[in-house]
Parts: C-alpha cells; structure tokens; sequence
C-alpha cells in the first residue's frame, strides 16, 4: 500500500479498512482506536460528483448480492401531499374518535402519549401559536384534506431559521424548479401551498412564493414514500438521495418501523460501480416509465433497459403479429422516443402497425383490465386467455394480472383449490419468477412474496402426492423448501408491521416445519426410522 499513511498516527500504512476501502492504519491498534468516530462514516461507498449526474455514490469496493449498503433516518418527513387527518408525530391515519387537539396549536394528535410528546409536530405548533395565534380547527375528518398538503413543506420553511444544519442538508438537493415552473400543477400548487402557507402563518416578509415552491420541489423531487405508516407518509434522506435512478437498478430500498431507509445491493457492484435504485415503477412499460420520471423527476432514463426495445430481451411492452402463420414480436425502433407517426413492425414477418392501432389496442385491453380488480378469478383468466393472443407473454398487462392472480389464487387457502388451479398457480408463479430475475431485480418484495406463493402451492401438492401414494415426492418438497429460502432472502429487511414483515416471519415458522416434513419422507424412502 504504497503512499498510504495511518488515519491516526500519520505513518506508514499496512491496514486497509475492510468496510469502505477508503482509511488506511499502521496495525490493529489504530484501527480499533479509530473505530468508534470511523464507524459512523464507513460506507462501501464514496460520494462523487460531475456536471451531468450531479452528487452520486460511487462503490469504494466490490459489494456483494444481498449486502445492506446504507441505512439512515430521514432528514424530513412528513404526510403525503394528498392525505387525510394523520397524527402529525406519528403520521397514522386518525378520526375524530381516536385523536386530541394539541393543548397548544389545536392541530389533532392521537392519544399516545409518546406523540403528544414528540418533537415531530413542533414546526407546526410553535408557528401556529406564534404566528397565527389561533388554534387549528379539524371538524371535518375526509380524504383527501387540504389542510394537511403543506405541512411537510411548513416544516421543511421551519428548518431555514430553528435548525441550519438540517436546513443546508436539504438545500443541497435538487428541486428542479425551473423546469416545472410553466406547469399547471406548479401553478395550482402555488396557490395551494405557497400562498396558504405565507397567508395562514402570516410568513409574507419571511419566505416569497419561489422560495416555498423551491423547498416544494426539493421534497417532490427528493421524497420517498414510506410505507410503514397508514396511509403511507413522505421522508427525505441524505445520502439515500444521491442513489442515480435505473429501471434495472443494482440495489432495492427498504424501511424499518421507524422509518429509516435500507439500501440493499440486489447484485454485484465492482469497485467504481455506481449504485442505483428505480425511481419510478419497474413492473410498468417502457413508454409508461419514461412519461413518470420526465412528469415527476424532470429527466429521460437512458439506462440499459430503455434502450433496448426488447427491454432486455423480455419483449416486455412487445405485441404479438396478428398474422396467424408469424406470430413474431412487434417492436418500435426506439420505446423511448415513440411519435404519432412511429412503426411497430415485427420482428419476423415486417408487418407492421401504426402507433395509433397500438395506442387503440392498448386502450381497449386498459379499460379491460381496469374492471378486473373486483372480478372473480376465472375474469382473470379469460383476460389471459384474450389478450395472449395480441400481446406477448411477458408483456406488461399480462404480467399485473399474472401477479394478481398468483396471490389471489388459494386466498383462501391452498388446500381449497383444486388441482387444475393448483397447476396453474405454480407455473404462474414460476413464470413471473424468471422473468423478475431479468426484468426487476430490485422489486425485492414481490420476489419475495411470489418465493411464498410457490412454496405454499408445492407444499400443497405435495402433500396431495402423499395422500394419493406417489412414489417420489421428495423433489417437490425441497423446492418447496427453496422457495422458502428465497422468500427469507429476499424479505429479510421487511419490517414487521408490513404484511411482507409477516410473511418473512411466516416463512421461518414453515422452513422448520418443512425441513421436519422431508426428515420423515426420507426416512419413510430409506428405512430409517426418524429422530
């Protein structure tokens, strides 16, 4: 290690650290010593910086699959823009039977005492008693409320002067104001959020209408949805900010009960990769993507599954050609670009569509799929067995309803279906399965819950091969059981009060019971009695 020096003593280095490759030490002593301010910076990772990705996090070393690469609580957080009454320290939904107004501002709180007591709601109560000098007054507890839109902004406006250190954190984020400024809704959100905010807390000579939509778009742009409250409620964090987007991102998010975020690598990343999350939704087309992140986020992804029209080669927004004796896929040139005068041409025959054909097909199957979600299950499958025909296997209204039908299929219950729909819940699930392996890589939590649905249903039909006498069945029950090690893989930072947390809980219980299970059926295959 030539041309290192020891982080303490300045010497001659010959000890790296192992965690973020980025402090050197002469021996174990030093390290030791240097640990307890070290370990609050040790990163596998680096921040780093150029004119076209801005800040970005950088791997310091080769992170392997499944490592946790950051975790850190949010710097702001706060209820969603549309939202109903929450409790403003515990952000849960709450009604005019389970919740106080605060002795001070009038805002309601629950009737814990711990949020009563919280420093959470401050922002908004100390300037509802120093600047409006009147209690608030919720009478009417309906959702969407507009009263509750600007309170992750209030406390955002709150930080400038009671707290610069949180204050210039979030001011060094992107608010992409400029490029939103000539839209309707910058325009409505003006009025809804700026406006009130200066006119209800009296903040005309503090704040003008730009800064507050300023401190707007740095939580629009910047905001994750935290999904551990209900309804769901925004947070900011530092670092977790800086991840670049990718649809074929190489780690997935997810929070703790408290709210802290948890990046987890989904793959490999060498040393000098950058690592990313997906910004927008994984499991929608093409063209639907690139219209969220160019709507919300203010930039066009060119990441290695938008540029390939196959979308790695899924065909994953592809048609099928509607002559019986092709049946080729039929693709655009470019998905991420598509005009009114663009060709779907497929890609065996040439025959091609015109974008409005596709738009025409897309629209009827759209409406179609939009009745289904209060349908039967047999409503499911007569939409599969329709729209095969037109679109491709994987395509992605084949796949929404592939996964709904994977879970709701034994609902009720495994043992409940019969064997046709038993057959047909493993094969869905193991069809969505590989094509989640190469399509969404980060939807760690459907991967985990679709691992669930496959063990139950092998399970199942192993134990129907047991009743009816099958000679081997061993097989099934050890995939069985590797669905279950993957389940546990894959929703092992799932916390507890989300259903995924009690599925990871579930699937531990129902490993032990399996591995019990395929102790006595090798024991009943090989003569020997169990322990």
């Amino acid at each position: 290690m030539v041309g290192q020096t020891c982080s303490i003593c300045q010497g001659e280095a010959s000890k790296r650290c192992g965690g973020c490759h980025m402090v050197s030490y002469c021996g174990k002593e030093h390290q030791k010593q240097d640990w307890i301010r070290h370990k609050l910076l040790c990163k596998p990772f680096k921040v780093s910086e150029d004119k076209i990705l801005g800040r970005h996090l950088v791997a310091t070393r080769d992170i392997k699959a499944g490592e946790v690469v950051l975790r850190e609580s949010p710097l702001l957080q706060g209820p969603s823009q549309v939202t109903g009454p929450v409790c403003l320290s515990c952000l849960q939904a709450i009604s005019q039977h389970n919740s106080e107004p605060c002795d001070k501002c009038g805002w309601p709180l629950c009737r814990k005492p711990s949020c009563r007591q919280s420093k959470q709601h401050l922002p908004e109560c100390r300037w509802t008693v120093e600047k409006k000098k009147s209690p608030v007054k919720i009478s009417h507890f309906v959702s969407p409320h507009p009263s509750y839109e600007c309170i992750t902004t209030l406390r955002m406006c709150y930080a400038r002067d009671n707290n610069p250190t949180l204050w210039e954190k979030l001011k060094s984020l992107q608010s992409h104001v400029e490029e939103r400024r000539e839209t309707q809704k910058y325009k409505e959100d003006t009025r809804s959020i700026a406006q009130f905010l200066r006119r209800f807390y009296k903040l005309e000579d503090e704040f003008s209408d730009d800064e507050i939509m300023d401190i707007w778009g740095v939580i629009q742009v910047n905001g994750h949805e935290v999904p551990v409250s209900h309804p769901s409620h925004v947070a900011v964090y530092d670092l977790s900010s800086m991840l670049e987007h990718s649809c074929h991102p190489n780690c997935s998010k997810s929070f703790t009960n408290t709210g802290s975020i948890v990046i987890r690598a989904v793959d490999r990343i060498p040393e000098g990769g950058h690592l990313s999350i997906c910004y927008t939704d994984s499991l929608w087309g093409t063209g639907n993507r690139q219209y969220h992140l160019l709507d919300t986020k203010f930039f066009s992804c060119k990441c290695p599954r938008c540029v390939d029209p196959t979308e790695l080669g899924t065909y994953f927004s592809a048609l099928i050609c509607e002559k019986s004796d092709c049946r080729g896929p039929v693709l655009p040139e470019n998905l991420c670009s598509m005009t009114s005068d663009s060709a779907w041409t497929c890609a065996r025959c040439s025959h091609s569509l015109s974008d409005q054909q596709v738009e025409d097909l897309l629209h009827q199957a759209g409406n179609e799929l939009a009745t289904l979600a209060s349908q039967e299950v047999q409503a499911s499958f007569r939409f599969l067995e329709r729209w095969n025909s037109r679109f491709h296997r994987n395509h992605y209204y084949l796949t929404e309803v592939g996964v709904a039908l994977a879970q709701r299929l034994g609902q009720e219950g495994v043992q409940t279906l019969s064997d046709q729909h038993l057959q047909a819940k493993i094969d869905l699930c193991r069809h969505l399965l590989e094509l989640l392996a190469t399509i969404a890589p980060g939807e760690c939590r459907l991967l985990g819950l679709l691992n669930f649905e496959l063990h139950a249903a092998l399970a199942e039909l192993g134990r129907r091969s047991i009743l009816r006498g099958a000679p081997d069945i061993q097989q099934t029950l050890l995939e069985s059981r590797s669905c279950l090690e993957r389940t546990i893989y894959f929703l092992e930072q799932e916390p507890d009060v989300l259903p995924e947390g009690k599925v990871l809980a579930q699937a531990r219980v129902n490993k032990k019971e399996l591995d019990r299970t395929l102790q006595s059926v090798h024991s009943m295959t090989s003569g020997i009695p169990a322990m």
